[in-house]
């Protein structure tokens, strides 16, 4: 069974590294057919497909550094920002990329616990805004994104420190969270860039 990914509350942090490897790319194309006798008509699939555009995409600058995931079931590989460090639990990896005046602390958290699926994506956000304990306040829930193929919701919220973006899914059996926490003092590009180079190299199995 693939559990599913949830947040723990304690962010302490333990040294570790590991020897970032590049992603393999690559692409190959058919010639062609010639002699066709007719055109076909698009399948309804491709409309689903392109409604499924990965969010982070086109992110020019993806992370380097690859994160262990032995005890992260169902998700194949992420990689992180250079210079993090992170903690492994029996059921979470936590990252955070620390700076001495905290101007440039992000963190990431990826965790399983296969007793917490909510009923639907919607249901998990709801969940999360109430149990995470990392917010003041309510979450506001943005539009929806893609990664991997995969609609994740995303609910905004804050507290006195950081802006805590949570992306979560769920479909009763299987439910994933991937939480961020960024300064307050970001501003939306620094931001947004932070999560994408993350975000970019997410792969569920």
């Amino acid at each position: 069974m693939i559990a599913v990914l949830a947040l723990p509350v304690a962010l302490l942090l333990g040294g570790c590294s590991d020897d970032a490897e590049a992603p393999a790319t690559g692409s190959s194309q058919s010639p062609e057919p010639s002699g066709s006798t007719g055109g076909e008509v698009p399948d309804a699939a491709d409309d689903s497909e392109a409604a499924l555009a990965e969010t982070w995409g086109d992110v020019e600058d993806p992370a380097t550094m690859k994160v262990p995931l032995k005890s992260v079931d169902g998700v194949e590989s992420v990689r992180v920002w250079e210079g993090s460090r992170f903690r492994v639990t029996p059921s979470a990896v936590i990252v955070a990329v620390p700076s001495p005046d905290r101007s440039s602390f992000q963190t990431l958290t990826l965790g399983s616990d296969t007793l917490a699926a909510m009923p639907d994506s919607e249901a998990e956000v709801r969940y999360w805004a109430r149990s995470s304990g990392l917010l003041k306040g309510r979450a506001e829930v943005l539009d929806p994104v893609v990664v991997d193929g995969l609609e994740l919701q995303h609910a905004r919220g804050s507290n006195e420190v950081e802006i805590v973006d949570g992306y979560l899914y769920s479909d009763g059996e299987i439910s994933y969270r991937v939480i961020f926490t960024t300064p307050l003092d970001y501003t939306e590009a620094q931001r947004d860039e932070a999560i994408g180079q993350v975000m970019a190299t997410l792969e569920f199995e």
